[in-house]
């Protein structure tokens, strides 16, 4: 049975459509791409930066578990240089992928909450899905994409390039 899973790819380095282009390319290889979103732009969050990050969300179709597509995931990051430290806040990275949706699962695992437990705070999040998924009920948070982008109190400039 195949799940939709909803991620949120990310890159603020030099050559960010680059790498968002490279990890596409390897997500679609295990998985059935439903939907995408424009690229976004936005400024970093949690932490200051001057490298701005893109953003595109994504629909795919999974045959896997939402664990099982973490650690492809994680190891697609790897493969595109991504490295984790200890440091445990935020810093720019080449690569990120975040599983935000799996299906109407909730998920509370020592290394993976579904829904993502902080989409409804980052309008970076909101906005694309909003393109791609704007009515999709949030399994735990009770609201479609579209009602927790109007109560989203991030006021980041999030700018659609394409």
């Amino acid at each position: 049975m195949k799940t939709q899973a909803v991620l949120l790819l990310g890159s603020n380095c030099s050559e960010k459509e680059q790498f968002i282009g490279l990890a596409l390319e390897e997500i679609s290889k295990k998985n059935q791409l439903v939907k995408k979103s424009a690229i976004y732009s936005s400024p970093s969050w949690g932490y200051s930066s001057e490298n701005e990050f893109i953003n595109i969300g994504l629909v795919v179709e999974c045959a896997s578990s939402a664990e099982t597509l973490l650690n492809e995931l994680l190891l697609i990051e790897k493969s595109l240089g991504r490295t984790r430290t200890k440091f445990q806040g935020y810093q720019d990275r080449c690569i990120d992928i975040d599983i935000i949706l799996f299906g109407n699962q909730l998920i509370q695992k020592d290394n993976l909450i579904i829904p993502h437990p902080r989409m409804h705070k980052r309008r970076f999040c909101l906005v694309p899905l909003n393109e791609i998924i704007p009515n999709y009920f949030v399994p735990g948070l009770n609201k479609t994409i579209n009602q927790l982008l109007s109560m989203c109190e991030d006021d980041s400039n999030v700018i659609c390039l394409n």
